[in-house]
């Protein structure tokens, strides 16, 4: 009968042992999934972001040029970088959508826990109820923008002076408010708008608008590449877009106060290391080549 009784209570040991090696298992993958936070990302900056990590690890990044790179890849690198060093260790999976506004309304309803990419302070501004904002990442004035245009454009190539940027078109989305705001400011009259980047691209590729602004590229030529599209800065001339650009964080979203203390802690860590400035120089946004060009609207005395 003892022999029985050991047997029997072996027997339910080494189950007892499975089944709790089993749930401790279970437990396990439920925090890490707990741990895996969503940022929405426009679309198109998703093929330029794998082209750039490969099969890196985006938090053993060190060096911010080469294929891919650019300002907005750039960003979510530094995301999940900041993340991290701010204590948060989870996962950061990318959502793709096709426009600016929607993303930062995903952000503040709590769909998603934040933007991959900076946004201007002035759209976070009416949102403040339902977002939490980090520091300025790029500070007033730092955004310095080209005049891209074909290269076979000759008529927007030879347009360094302001009055002669002002008799030329240009196109932008009618929901970038800062791109917009520096047209006006500019004098340019005639100003085409479309939804997509793609598609501003395609417009000024197609001679319908004669340029657009983006920012400067890594590459010899400055150039942005879209698809098979390419367009060139206009040289001697650049611009700055008004106001500084943030992280959004949702306040609705379960996760989004953990996400944000680890981002404002993150965020000081990379400063202190130099590592957002050298980010910005190596992928081309803070660009030494345009260091001396002429800025169109300087800043009021």
């Amino acid at each position: 009968m003892k022999k029985l009784i050991r047997s029997v209570l072996a027997h339910n040991y080494h189950w007892l042992t499975m089944v709790m090696a089993l749930l401790l298992a279970a437990i396990s993958q439920m925090a890490i999934a707990s741990a895996t936070i969503v940022a929405a990302v426009d679309e198109d900056i998703i093929t330029d972001y794998q082209l750039f990590v490969g099969e890196r690890d985006p938090l053993l990044i060190n060096y911010f040029g080469g294929p891919g790179a650019r300002r907005d890849v750039i960003e979510i690198v530094l995301l999940q970088q900041a993340l991290d060093l701010g204590g948060f260790k989870g996962k950061v999976t990318l959502r793709p959508e096709n426009s600016y506004l929607r993303i930062l309304k995903l952000v503040a309803d709590g769909q998603v826990a934040l933007s991959g990419a900076l946004m201007w302070r002035e759209d976070i501004k009416p949102y403040t109820t339902h977002l939490f904002k980090t520091k300025a990442i790029v500070k007033e004035g730092e955004f310095i923008a080209g005049l891209y245009t074909r290269a076979d454009n000759q008529r927007a190539l030879t347009a360094n002076t302001l009055e002669k940027v002002q008799h030329l078109s240009a196109a932008s989305n009618a929901h970038w408010n800062a791109d917009v705001k520096t047209l006006t400011a500019l004098g340019v009259k005639k100003v085409q708008f479309s939804t997509y980047w793609v598609q501003i691209a395609r417009m000024v590729a197609a001679k319908r608008a004669d340029f657009t602004l983006a920012p400067f590229q890594v590459n010899p030529e400055m150039k942005v590449v879209v698809g098979n599209l390419e367009l060139v800065p206009i040289p001697g001339i650049k611009v700055a877009l008004p106001g500084s650009r943030h992280w959004p964080v949702s306040k609705n979203h379960p996760q989004g106060e953990e996400v944000f203390n680890a981002l404002i802690k993150g965020i000081e860590l990379l400063e202190q290391k130099k590592i957002i400035q050298r980010a910005y120089e190596e992928c081309g946004f803070f660009h030494p080549q345009v260091k001396n060009w002429v800025l169109l609207n300087p800043p009021a005395p």
